[in-house]
């Protein structure tokens, strides 16, 4: 029996689509752990050097000063990117990074000012790289993920900063995004999910480069002496069937904060923008084998005819 061109043309087109489908998801970049915090061996450190080179002049790192996390001595995380803070009081033991809010405005309040255009005095910090350079390209990844415990009624900026290659300095930070517009600290284990549709502009509305990042900070971390521990940090990918892990909290209004928190300028987010994937990409993840079981049933039909 001849096979009608149709059937054939139909056939051909279901496959197509469906290896094409395949192909595509076989592409997409799966999450990355950036780090779990395990005791740390002789290859997580590297050394600072006293002086780097920033738009063509020399300038110190101070780490011989003792400041940020274990002087000139950095630790690394999986990925190679180093740590840093200042008024933070970051301690690290097994299975476990711990942050302690303290007050050195006497230091930080006007540091880089130029990078944080509008946004009120730094009080403490605490960074991470995902690279030992001061370059990395965030763009094939979706977002950034944190297993968190923050004292009820604490709260924290984050920010993206921005590094210029051209100039080899830092640039225009991002927007500056509440913890609390994410979730609501409750003194439990909770999911951070921040996606980095929500960093796309910097502090003077411009367009952020998020192929040039610098580093990942959290800002005037509050009130002092609250301590935030964190257990896990990861790069979110991009396939649809990653882990879906709920956010653990409410999105509260923009700009909103705990009391007394200092803060840089907050912007509002969406209740949804840290939540899990959208029950249409769940439903294209299955989609190829909806196909192939299509494929199958006209070949069965076919055959007993």
């Amino acid at each position: 029996m001849l096979v009608p061109v149709a059937l054939i043309a139909f056939l051909a087109s279901v496959s197509h689509a469906s290896i094409r489908r395949a192909m595509v998801q076989r592409a997409c970049q799966p999450n990355v752990l950036v780090d779990d915090f395990r005791p740390r061996t002789a290859s997580m450190y590297r050394q600072q050097p006293l002086q780097i080179v920033q738009g063509g002049v020399s300038v110190p790192t101070y780490c011989d000063q003792g400041l940020g996390f274990n002087g000139c001595n950095k630790t690394l995380n999986l990925l190679g990117g180093d740590y840093g803070d200042s008024g933070a009081a970051e301690v690290m033991t097994e299975g476990r990074l711990t942050l302690t809010a303290q007050d050195l405005n006497a230091i930080n309040a006007h540091l880089e000012d130029a990078a944080r255009p509008n946004s009120s005095e730094t009080i403490n910090y605490w960074f991470t790289k995902f690279n030992w350079e001061n370059d990395f390209d965030l763009t094939v990844y979706s977002g950034f993920e944190m297993e968190i415990i923050a004292p009820a009624g604490s709260d924290f900026n984050i920010t993206l900063t921005q590094w210029i290659p051209s100039t080899n300095t830092r640039g225009i930070d991002s927007k500056y995004r509440l913890l609390s517009s994410y979730i609501t600290p409750n003194g439990k284990p909770q999911t951070l999910r921040i996606m980095w549709q929500d960093y796309s502009t910097n502090l003077l509305g411009q367009p952020f480069d998020l192929t040039n990042l610098k580093d990942l900070t959290l800002v005037n971390l509050a009130p002092i002496g609250a301590v935030f521990t964190f257990t896990k940090l990861t790069l979110l990918g991009t396939c649809s069937n990653s882990p879906d892990v709920a956010t653990g909290g409410v999105a509260a209004a923009a700009g909103s904060t705990a009391p007394g928190a200092p803060v840089a300028t907050a912007g509002s987010v969406g209740a949804g923008s840290g939540g899990a994937p959208s029950a249409g990409a769940a439903a294209k993840s299955g989609s190829g084998r909806n196909d192939f079981g299509l494929l199958a049933m006209v070949l069965a039909a076919f055959y007993l005819v």
